[in-house]
C-alpha cells in the first residue's frame, strides 16, 4: 500500500504540467495573503493584567487577574504576531493608580501613556475596557525574626569550626496580616546536608514559608551560609584554682590545687593558649548556704579560639583550719 502511495506521488511531481499549476496556485495563494496582511484592521486585543511596585506592607486581595479589552488599529501582520505573543500587559501600582479607602484605583486614560510604551509603535489604540479597575488592598504587619538554620552538617576527622555556622542576614521580615504573623518566631532554611567537610563553608540557600497563612511573604527568599574550616586537635593544661568569697577569719586547705582542662584548638592557635588564659573559681559563698563538704569549681574565663573545654575535675574537697 505504501509503495503505491509513494510511486503516485513520484509520478506526480515528475508531471511538469502539475508542477506549473502547484506553482501558480502557491503564488497566488501567497500574493492574497500579503495583500490582507498589508492592510489596516481594528481588533480587539483580549490581554491579562500582571502588577508591579506593590508596596511592601500591602497585599492584593483579588480572586482572578482582570483582563482588559484594548480596541487597536493596526497592519494584519502586527496583528498576526499579537496573536502568537504572550498578551499581558503591567499595571504600575505606585504610578499608574490613586488609593481610594482601600482599593488601588486604576483609570485607563490614565496609564494610557504606560500601556502604550509596552505594544508596539505600530499599533494605535482606539480605546480600553472597562476604562477603570478597582483594586481591594490589604494593609499588612511586617515582623522581624531570627533565621534558624536547618543543617546536617558532618566534617572530616580533625576538622571543625571554632564559631560555627554564620547567617547573612541572621534574621528577616515576615510580612502578613496580624493575625498570621503573630504566632511565627523564626524562619527555616531549607536543609543544608553538607558530609566530611575539610574547607571552609560558603554557600546560598533558600527560606521556607511558614504555613500559618496564605498571604504570607519574606523580606528575600535566600541567605548566605559561611563557616572557616580548620584542622583541629586536642590541648590540656593545668590551671589553679582560686577560692573567692572567703571571710578574713576563715583559712581552708583544699585540694587539689589545680585542674586539668581539657580543650579542642585549631592548629593555628595551639602554641598561643596559656594556663592564664583560663580562670577556674570556687565560690565560698556556696558552701555557706548549701553546707556542702566540696566546693564546685567553674570556669570564668576562657580563651575565644578554643571550644569542648571539659574540667576533669568536678569536686575540691576542702577542709576549714581556723
Amino acid at each position: 500500500m505504501l509503495s503505491k502511495l509513494r510511486s503516485i506521488l513520484t509520478k506526480s511531481i515528475k508531471n511538469k504540467k502539475l508542477n506549473v499549476f502547484g506553482l501558480f496556485f502557491l503564488l497566488a495563494f501567497l500574493i492574497l495573503v500579503l495583500s490582507k496582511l498589508s492592510k489596516s484592521y481594528t481588533e480587539t486585543l483580549t490581554v491579562g493584567v500582571s502588577f508591579v511596585n506593590l508596596q511592601e506592607d500591602k497585599v492584593l486581595i483579588i480572586d482572578d487577574r482582570p483582563k482588559l479589552k484594548i480596541i487597536v488599529n493596526t497592519y494584519g501582520f502586527n496583528l498576526l504576531g499579537a496573536y502568537f505573543q504572550d498578551n499581558t500587559i503591567a499595571i504600575d501600582l505606585k504610578d499608574d493608580v490613586y488609593i481610594s479607602k482601600d482599593s488601588y484605583v486604576w483609570i485607563a486614560n490614565r496609564a494610557l501613556p504606560n500601556i502604550e510604551k509596552q505594544f508596539s509603535k505600530s499599533f494605535k489604540i482606539e480605546s480600553i475596557q472597562p476604562d477603570t479597575l478597582n483594586i481591594p488592598f490589604g494593609t499588612l504587619s511586617v515582623k522581624k525574626v531570627p533565621v534558624k538554620l536547618n543543617s546536617s552538617v558532618t566534617y572530616a576527622s580533625g576538622y571543625d569550626t571554632l564559631k560555627g555556622m554564620v547567617l547573612e542576614p541572621d534574621s528577616i521580615k515576615v510580612i502578613g496580616s496580624n493575625t498570621e504573623i503573630k504566632a511565627i518566631n523564626h524562619v527555616e532554611t531549607s536543609e543544608l546536608n553538607l558530609i566530611n567537610i575539610k574547607e571552609d563553608i560558603s554557600t546560598t540557600i533558600g527560606l521556607k514559608l511558614p504555613d500559618e497563612g496564605h498571604t504570607i511573604k519574606l523580606s528575600q527568599e535566600k541567605i548566605t551560609v559561611t563557616a572557616e574550616v580548620q584542622k583541629f586537635t586536642e590541648g590540656t593544661l593545668e590551671i589553679p584554682v582560686v577560692i573567692t568569697n572567703l571571710p578574713s577569719d576563715t583559712q581552708i586547705n583544699y585540694f587539689p590545687k589545680t585542674i586539668k582542662v581539657s580543650y579542642e584548638v585549631s592548629l593555628n592557635h595551639y602554641k598561643s593558649i596559656k594556663p592564664t588564659d583560663f580562670k577556674i573559681e570556687c565560690d565560698y559563698s556556696e558552701i555557706k548556704t548549701s553546707n556542702k563538704s566540696y566546693f564546685t569549681p567553674k570556669l570564668k574565663k576562657v580563651p575565644e579560639n578554643v571550644k569542648r573545654i571539659k574540667l576533669k575535675q568536678d569536686k575540691i574537697e576542702y577542709i576549714i583550719t581556723e
